[in-house]
């Protein structure tokens, strides 16, 4: 899918990305831009916790088209240093952590933003054949700028106390978190993040983003706020946790901009709405990578 907006703004130049330095004790923490960017269980319920896993390849799948659907286990490698951006997804214990990637409606969500956003930025993205998550369990868990992180809420998260003392040393290491609420109108996951964040930050609130913020801009203008698959009343806007800084550390999306890159029917905008969720998405990615 090609973006082509009147008001993307041309460059002709790549920009020097963000070096992560990866290690047992390091998060990426150094950044140089210059110029433009643009350019095993048993499978329950619908919105159920599991989805099998094959030990044997390091990977989940779905149930359905004979394991066409994998989602892959992914792992940063050992060399110290490196340029390519991978969009990887955090795996939770407890909810559908996996929503828009099995049974997908016409794409692998993250897959296809993932291959967007390499069409249509600078960004040196890590393009691979499936998507990727990585558990909040892992050791390695640091090693990545940015996570993205969705759900339903039916099913509890299970956060232990050394889950939120992991996630708020990432953060002060100075990592990024997209969230994504799936379905806003069921009034379950949104609840479950603010919970989240209180654990890890109790002084600090979400509060409402105005269209005027950089993470609006940083690629594609956004003067009206459009959402993802749906634009729900009353939630006609995102949430952020800012650092000390005043700086988005956590980013909170009602309106489901990954259903949106699943190819789901959006409304009440259509096409123009889809485009907007693939171009905030790539606003948030650039945001989280150069601020």
């Amino acid at each position: 899918m090609s973006i082509d907006r009147k008001q993307k703004s041309k460059t002709n130049h790549r920009f020097s990305r963000r070096t992560f330095i990866k290690s047992s004790v390091g998060l990426a923490t150094s950044v140089v831009a210059s110029g433009g960017l643009l350019r095993s269980a048993n499978a329950q319920s619908q919105f159920g916790e599991y989805i099998p896993y094959d030990s044997t390849r390091d990977y989940h799948y779905s149930l359905r088209y004979r394991r066409n659907e994998i989602i892959e286990h992914h792992h940063p490698g050992t060399e110290l240093t490196g340029e390519k951006f991978t969009f990887v997804r955090l795996k939770y214990p407890g909810g559908d952590w996996w929503t828009n990637l099995v049974n997908v409606y016409y794409w692998q969500s993250d897959l296809k933003f993932t291959q967007v956003l390499a069409e249509n930025t600078a960004i040196d993205v890590d393009l691979r054949t499936h998507p990727q998550y990585v558990d909040i369990d892992d050791s390695w868990l640091f090693a990545y700028p940015f996570l993205y992180m969705t759900g339903h809420g039916r099913i509890r998260m299970r956060l232990t106390d050394a889950h939120i003392r992991k996630l708020r040393e990432y953060f002060e290491r100075g990592g990024f978190l997209h969230v994504e609420d799936c379905d806003i109108r069921y009034n379950l996951f949104r609840p479950q993040i603010e919970n989240m964040m209180k654990r890890i930050y109790p002084d600090k609130e979400f509060e409402q983003l105005d269209m005027s913020h950089p993470i609006y801009r940083t690629l594609y203008p956004h003067d009206d706020y459009l959402g993802g698959d749906k634009l729900v009343r009353d939630f006609e806007y995102d949430e952020a946790i800012l650092d000390d800084d005043g700086k988005v550390m956590v980013y909170f999306c009602p309106n489901d901009l990954n259903c949106a890159w699943e190819g789901r029917r959006c409304e009440p905008g259509g096409e123009e709405q889809r485009i907007w969720a693939f171009e905030q998405g790539m606003n948030v990615v650039a945001y989280a990578l150069t601020r």
